[in-house]
């Protein structure tokens, strides 16, 4: 847990003060003490709810030594262990899979595709050299005529 005992006996007297203070106006003094202890319960429960959970989600996870004595094997930890260490290195393997790209690309025979056509679309215009009936016609139909 974070903190010490001390955090929730502060948090319940502040709840129990704030109690206190609001109840006050409105309620008779043995009513107004008997709220203000069950603030000062409520408001350390809810302290010590929350200083719980919040020493679980900061505690550092149980991650194994990973000194020159230790076994590099994740396999060989337990349940509780498993998933608690990452390997971030990546294997040496550009020359295998530069050599698989190759026989994607080339359909395992050494030479390109077959099939592959690069699309021209036939109602595109270019803008460079227009057709001025082409432009014309665009116009008319902008304009409804």
């Amino acid at each position: 847990m974070i903190g010490s005992w001390r955090w929730n006996v502060l948090f319940g007297g502040f709840g129990a003060m704030l109690t206190f203070l609001i109840s006050l106006s409105n309620n008779p003094i043995g009513t107004t003490f008997l709220r203000s202890i069950y603030a000062l319960l409520t408001f350390a429960m809810i302290a010590f709810v929350v200083r719980l959970a919040l020493g679980v989600l900061m505690s550092p996870a149980m991650i194994p030594a990973a000194g020159p004595g230790a076994s590099s094997n994740i396999a060989e930890g337990s349940e509780d262990e498993r998933g608690a260490v990452l390997d971030m290195m990546t294997p040496d393997e550009d020359d295998t899979l530069s050599e698989l790209m190759k026989e994607q690309w080339t359909d395992g025979k050494g030479q390109p595709l077959k099939g592959f056509e690069p699309l021209q679309p036939k109602r595109l215009v270019s803008l460079d050299n227009p057709d001025p009936e082409q432009v014309v016609q665009a116009i008319r139909r902008l304009t409804d005529e």
